[in-house]
């Protein structure tokens, strides 16, 4: 009997390891040490811990918050709901803010979902492109006639969240390694700010209403100009630009500029 081809054997490992499809068994010879399942269990186990170990890695906070084992049987559940379709684990726990808002029991505490999607957007900040940002001198030499056309490009690690529960202070006591406060709600989600700093430190801010709506303008590509208009709900209209400048100068001066085109 002709043996399976090294291809065949590998496709049916890779099912054995990644949904517990038989077929392999066969293959497998058992020794001392265990059987064919037995065996293989180890393979497939030691392939679960290494995605557990990754979802912990990219949710520390929401792994204190829980405790090591319902962050793990949460973590299962997660790999049976959605197995690992990437070729880097890095991106492996994307889907886990969606679930945790999605699957009981987890649905029924909305401050897990909330701190998993704040965690992983400071992972999507670290590893964002690396951009020069802009200085006050290049926003200087453009000519006050063309301020109104300016289009100012954001950072590539900038990310705005609004956010109900206090999980940025979770995030800052667990990087600290200080318990985690009590989970306590707004009335009102408070819009945030996440960016990465030239040492390379994941930062964030809360922001007034105000500088989250530029800020939001300035995602959409809106222009200096624009930017004036949508500010005329917070200031007088003479006083816009002036407005505008100063939450330009802050934005400025933590990096989240990168470059300045003006439309045509």
């Amino acid at each position: 009997m002709k043996p399976p081809a090294l291809a065949d054997l590998q496709q049916q490992f890779q099912h054995y390891i990644l949904s517990n499809t038989p077929g392999i068994d066969t293959a497998v010879i058992a020794n001392a040490r265990g059987d064919a399942h037995a065996r293989l269990a180890v393979y497939a186990d030691a392939y679960q811990l290494r995605l557990l170990e990754a979802l912990g890695n990219d949710y520390e906070a929401l792994r204190q918050i829980l405790g090591a084992r319902r962050f793990e049987r949460l973590g299962r559940a997660y790999i049976e709901a959605h197995p690992s379709d990437t070729a880097s684990v890095r991106w492996f726990g994307r889907h886990l803010p969606q679930f945790l808002r999605d699957t009981a029991p987890y649905a029924a505490r909305p401050v897990l979902a909330e701190l998993a999607r704040f965690e992983w957007n400071k992972g999507e900040v670290f590893d964002a492109p690396d951009a020069e940002p802009l200085n006050l001198e290049a926003v200087a030499a453009v000519p006050p006639q063309d301020w109104p056309r300016m289009h100012l490009l954001p950072h590539p690690g900038l990310r705005r969240l609004d956010l109900r529960w206090n999980v940025p202070a979770m995030c800052q006591a667990c990087e600290a390694q200080n318990p985690l406060p009590r989970a306590r709600p707004r009335k009102q989600p408070r819009p945030w700010l996440l960016w990465r700093d030239e040492a390379l430190d994941i930062r964030w801010r809360p922001l007034a209403a105000d500088d989250a709506a530029a800020l939001d303008g300035l995602g959409q590509g809106h222009s200096f100009g624009e930017l004036c208009e949508l500010l005329c709900e917070w200031v007088k209209p003479d006083h816009a630009a002036l407005h505008a400048a100063g939450l330009l100068k802050r934005w400025i001066v933590d990096g989240l500029i990168v470059r300045i085109e003006l439309a045509d």
